[in-house]
């Protein structure tokens, strides 16, 4: 871990720190405050209403952030947010209105209880599951960054950030429209003419507002944004599905928040692996949409009620698309088996109505049909096919996938044998009740799906886990968020039957055969979630423990620490930034992005020309210039197409963080400077930059250190 008496300047630690406190206030009012008022309006509880909050928000920006540019109006967080809170207010005061009869007048008091309202004798398990939510983000994230702006030199991270730059200096939020070269200037020069496309970016959306409310960087503003979704947002709408599945005990609902965070492989993968920031957001808003699609079958509601019941599920799911598609479908599986029972019980009413024997199993089968048919329909979708034929090869034979399966690694973290214990045990009980029965088919249909993914290749793997890349981290988190309802059975029966335990231990005489209190029972609860959480150690020297938090947290400590990550690091970044004083702030840098330049335009705003590491030699409709450009920027003394390219793009400097560097050889540590043919990036790719050196004719060093170099143009 890192903290403030470690870092060398304590005044930018600590106002970089404050940034990053602002920025999660900020992410967690954007979403909460337009979020409930919309919520309030569908009539849900206040309890309801603020852990479905988000998910409402996420729907209602990312629409928004769409339509604005249709109507010409650029888009700033000021606008997003005064747009949301009109529209969320319009519509509690419809709502209102229908539900009264009556003109709607704003008092403070009115506000207050829309706002508030009454949390319906759950406000200790909302602050519980929040609290528990920040204080283990706190201690596995935020405290292993190496500092609130870090970021992972790797590969999504070069759209996620520069996604967000764009949407900051462009004044376009919009998920149809998404590129790197957003703004006029850019466009006017982009190496790719025409390569804006839809990429679902309510992530970025929420973090670029974020980042221009408080004046922060994208990395800090991500950072922080990310920490909110894990620590409040996964929490409070797991919290809501918990509620809906086991109101029975508080007990096991108080379970249920330590379990939320417990899985090594959700959400703490997606941040170490990819990373899969919209990912992260996307199943951190499944489990409100789940709930709200159970809302859907409440008995004794009216006609109103349901439709206004579908209509806000609808807001679920889009939300989830307009975050990341296949929570769309990680949604489905988690429902189907909840489908199949729900016509399984129109079938029971028919048959009591009609007489018709047979009606439940044929509504039952004939559910499973259309499902079935609904996939394959959806599996020769052509918007599709480029998720579903994307490979991850299979990472292990059967009996090590089902081993992997069964101690909750999913083929990412070390084993986590007392979490695995919860799942089972909660697992037998949920079997056993039929109540909680149907969920834990959901439960054991994704397993399934992690199981092919992991330990199969072929057609049948692609058919079955395409709709997530075929990528193990991803069906493998699916079967973690549906395995906390289990988890949280679990733990309460386990630490029931260690409480018994203790009590027969320690108690005497009156006390002995008696329930354990809840103190105790708490007290077991908390032991067992200890030893889930604690980090890994040493034997005395003997041997090492590596336990899935200890894993995490030096992962994300090595992620984030530049000094281990050497694509770009900070005195690539200080070099750079003294480049930025020499070269005017409205022309192009010419750079190789291999070398570690592709992060430069997302994390600090500098202009680079090229800011993907793919998409070249044939890739998506390169220009002419730019093919000049990289491949042939060394003969421009000589070739006159290569000035006119240049001069076409405006860019009088050259940008080459390792001049002269062998790239197959790895730096101090073992650490890579620059991506290599083995990452499926290659060199010969910018071969008209990187031949450049001191003695080339046509340009001229301005700026020198070690390897790195910056040219003037003089041709």
């Amino acid at each position: 871990m890192r903290w403030a008496f470690l870092h060398e300047d304590f005044n930018g630690w600590f106002y970089m720190w404050c940034d990053f406190v602002w920025c999660a206030l900020a992410a967690t009012l954007f979403l909460a405050l337009p979020g409930v008022l919309l919520c309030r309006a569908f009539r849900f509880d206040a309890t309801a209403s603020l852990c479905c909050s988000f998910m409402a928000a996420t729907a209602l920006y990312a629409v928004l952030a769409m339509v604005l540019p249709l109507m010409g109006v650029k888009a700033s967080w000021v606008v997003l947010l005064c747009l949301a809170l009109a529209l969320a207010a319009c519509a509690w005061a419809v709502s209102h209105f229908c539900a009264r009869g009556a003109a709607v007048v704003l008092t403070g008091d009115a506000l207050r209880r829309v706002c508030c309202g009454r949390l319906s004798g759950n406000a200790g398990l909302v602050v519980l599951y929040g609290a528990i939510g920040i204080a283990v983000v706190s201690v596995i994230f935020v405290c292993n960054i190496s500092s609130p702006d870090a970021f992972w030199r790797a590969w999504d991270n070069v759209h996620h950030l520069s996604s967000v730059r764009a949407f900051m200096e462009s004044g376009n939020f919009s998920s149809l429209t998404t590129t790197s070269y957003a703004t006029a200037a850019d466009a006017a020069v982009t190496p790719f003419p025409g390569e804006a496309m839809f990429y679902p970016s309510a992530w970025h959306c929420l973090v670029a507002m974020v980042a221009q409310a408080v004046g922060a960087q994208p990395a800090l503003a991500a950072n922080a944004v990310n920490a909110v979704l894990m620590g409040i947002v996964l929490s409070l709408s797991m919290f809501a599905l918990l509620r809906r599945l086991l109101p029975a005990s508080l007990f096991v609902l108080a379970c249920g928040a330590a379990c939320v965070l417990a899985f090594g492989t959700f959400p703490w993968g997606f941040l170490t692996f990819g990373p899969l920031y919209p990912n992260l957001m996307s199943y951190a808003l499944l489990p409100a949409a789940a709930f709200a699609f159970l809302t859907v079958f409440d008995r004794g509601i009216g006609c109103g009620r349901r439709a206004a019941n579908i209509a806000f599920f609808v807001i679920g799911l889009v939300s989830l698309a307009l975050s990341q598609p296949n929570a769309v479908f990680s949604l489905g599986v988690f429902l189907v088996p909840y489908c199949v029972m729900q016509s399984h019980r129109g079938g029971v009413c028919l048959r009591d109505k009609k007489g018709w024997k047979t009606a439940p199993l044929l509504c039952a089968i004939a559910c499973i049909a259309a499902i079935a048919a609904f996939w394959f329909l959806m599996y020769h979708m052509p918007f599709l096919q480029g998720v579903i034929e994307y490979n991850w090869p299979a990472k292990a034979d059967p009996s090590q996938a089902f081993a992997s399966l069964l101690m909750m690694s999913h083929g990412y973290a070390p084993v986590q044998l007392i979490l695995a214990a919860f799942v089972l045990t909660g697992l037998a009980i949920a079997l056993r009740r039929p109540e909680y029965r149907w969920f834990a088919w959901s439960y054991l249909f994704a397993s399934a799906i992690f199981f092919v993914d992991m330990a199969f290749n072929g057609a049948v793997k692609h058919f079955i886990a395409g709709f997530w890349y075929t990528d193990q981290l991803r069906t493998g988190s699916m079967a973690a968020i549906f395995a906390v309802p289990l988890a949280a059975l679990g733990a309460h029966r386990l630490a029931d039957i260690a409480a018994l335990a203790f009590d027969r231990l320690v108690c005497v005489g009156a006390f002995r055969g008696k329930r354990p209190s809840v103190m105790v029972r708490l007290g077991c609860a908390a032991v067992l979630f200890a030893a889930i959480f604690y980090p890994s150690f040493d034997m005395s020297g003997r041997f090492y423990v590596n336990t899935a938090f200890g894993d995490i947290s030096a992962r994300i400590t090595a992620q984030t620490d530049p000094a281990k990550v050497h694509y770009l690091d900070e005195e690539e970044r200080e070099f750079v930034r003294r480049a930025c004083e020499i070269v005017p702030s409205d022309q192009v840098l010419l750079n190789r992005p291999n070398d570690g330049s592709v992060f430069l335009y997302g994390a600090d705003g500098v202009r680079t020309y090229y800011r993907y590491l793919t998409g070249y030699e044939g890739g998506w409709g390169e220009s002419s210039q730019s093919v000049l450009i990289r491949k042939s920027l060394c003969d421009i003394a000589e070739n006159a197409e290569v000035r006119d390219a240049v001069k076409s793009v405006g860019a009088q400097y050259v940008l080459n963080l390792d001049a002269g560097y062998d790239g197959d050889k790895p730096g101090e540590g073992g650490a890579k400077r620059r991506f290599l043919p083995s990452d499926g990036i290659r060199d010969e790719w910018w071969s008209g930059i990187s031949s450049i050196d001191d003695d080339t004719p046509g340009f001229e060093v301005v700026l020198s250190e070690g390897d790195m170099r910056l040219y003037k143009i003089t041709m």
